[in-house]
């Protein structure tokens, strides 16, 4: 008990001494965050995470995301539709991601000079800014061999940070922190892209080599570590791409990447003992060697798409955002059924209860049952989704109320739909309110 003891207190001043050196997270109770972007923010993807990632983490606060992103748009096109298409939310921040259309055409410094007149249209609003850097082009770029775009882009991160820390502004550089993973995986994510080409030939006897092909994709499929790709385009990353920014920017916002712990000592005379942090624990019993308690936990972790899980094997940070901890110590050797509130989640070894698991990495087994952990993340992103087709339609109605008056049909018809609005809020939040489960850990038959 006291080796478990004083593992967790390292635990613990590691999350500590990790929170102390971090920034400061930009969002606060009673914020409405306005994205605005182009059309890799209007494409609801990362948005949606690092929403999704804000409601679960910080269900004690009262917050709301608003997304403003538009295909093609620079920092001159956003200023131009800011009054109807940012300001109309009368947000209390604002987060600028912008850069990927300006690089085409627009220097360094002019684009920084844009930048400033955004930061200080966002001030007379009374809203705080924040700044996000464009993402990289997924086209194999590398720092140590910078081309194309990125050569633009690299230099837009690069003096955002510069004019951000002299602004003191929120600065999150995901240019730099996906560049290198994203090129060192671009030939494996040509590969994957063309695999299904490979089998195909290697289905066709009268093609000469056919057997290289054939044993090349028996070594591929024998291979534990799986292609991945970012999916989408070289511009518009899909949803492993996306998952990828959403947890760069999110690290570097100085987000809360601690979501609760418990360790059970089942090696203990009479009943385990059980240590819990940002959780209650209850009902621990160990029953005809089935261990089971209830746990409730004050926050949830990162809700993750499934479209999205395939990235987890290259994307280290979207785990290190979520630590939801399960360590069990002093089972007999052996294999594990993991169920929560009553459904086989996962099969674990001994081994891996000792040493700690991970609960937002679960893995269905073969049966494809979906844990409760997972469904109740798909609930939230799915809320999420429905909240922004509301979004969407305030949009289009903006600009014409605005110009309408106050008085206008065109203004009472907004003011519903941004009711609406805030009524698919409420849902989020609710989709998102920690759950009390029930676990029980059985040996495998």
């Amino acid at each position: 008990m006291r080796s478990l003891s004083l593992c967790l207190a390292v635990v613990t001043a590691l999350f500590v001494a990790g929170s102390a050196s971090a920034a400061e997270f930009p969002l606060k109770d009673g914020d409405v965050w306005v994205m605005a972007g182009d059309s890799i923010t209007a494409q609801h993807l990362h948005s949606n995470y690092f929403e999704a990632f804000c409601f679960a983490r910080y269900p004690k606060l009262k917050f709301a995301f608003r997304n403003s992103g538009v295909g093609g748009h620079t920092i001159p096109s956003t200023l131009a539709r800011f009054d109807y298409d940012v300001a109309a939310w009368k947000p209390t921040v604002i987060s600028v991601e912008l850069g990927m259309n300006d690089s085409g055409s627009t220097p360094t410094d002019k684009f920084v000079e844009n930048m400033g007149t955004m930061v200080e249209r966002i001030r007379k609003t009374g809203a705080r800014p924040v700044i996000l850097s464009a993402s990289p082009v997924n086209d194999g770029t590398r720092q140590a061999s910078l081309n194309g775009r990125n050569l633009r882009l690299d230099e837009y991160a690069n003096a955002l940070k510069t004019f951000s820390e002299k602004e003191n502004i929120p600065y999150a550089d995901q240019f730099h922190a996906l560049l290198d993973v994203w090129g060192k995986n671009k030939p494996q994510e040509i590969l994957a892209g063309n695999l299904a080409t490979v089998r195909s030939m290697a289905g066709n006897n009268s093609l000469e080599g056919v057997e290289h092909l054939r044993a090349f994709l028996k070594v591929h499929e024998q291979n534990p570590v799986k292609l991945v790709s970012m999916q989408g385009d070289p511009v518009h990353p899909g949803p492993c791409g996306q998952l990828m920014m959403a947890a760069a920017l999110l690290k570097r916002l100085g987000a809360e990447p601690f979501v609760s712990s418990v360790a059970i000592d089942s090696s203990a005379a009479g009943q385990p003992a059980c240590e819990a942090k940002g959780c209650v624990v209850s009902d621990v019993k160990k029953t005809d060697g089935v261990l089971s308690f209830d746990r409730t936990d004050e926050c949830l972790p990162f809700p993750i798409a499934d479209a999205a899980r395939p990235v987890l094997p290259l994307a280290p940070e979207v785990l290190e955002l979520s630590q939801y901890l399960l360590t069990v110590k002093g089972l007999p050797s052996g294999s594990y059924v993991l169920k929560i509130n009553g459904k086989p989640c996962s099969v674990v070894t001994d081994k891996q209860l000792a040493g700690g698991l991970n609960l937002t990495d679960f893995v269905p087994i073969s049966n494809g049952t979906e844990n409760p952990i997972n469904a109740q993340a798909q609930a939230i992103l799915k809320a999420v989704e429905l909240k922004e087709g509301v979004v969407s339609q305030f949009r289009g109605l903006s600009q014409r109320a605005l110009a309408a008056g106050p008085e206008s049909d065109a203004m009472k018809q907004l003011a519903e739909t941004g009711r609406r609005v805030e009524a698919e809020d409420a849902k989020i939040r609710a989709a998102a309110k920690p759950q009390k489960l029930h676990f029980e850990i059985a040996p495998q038959k």
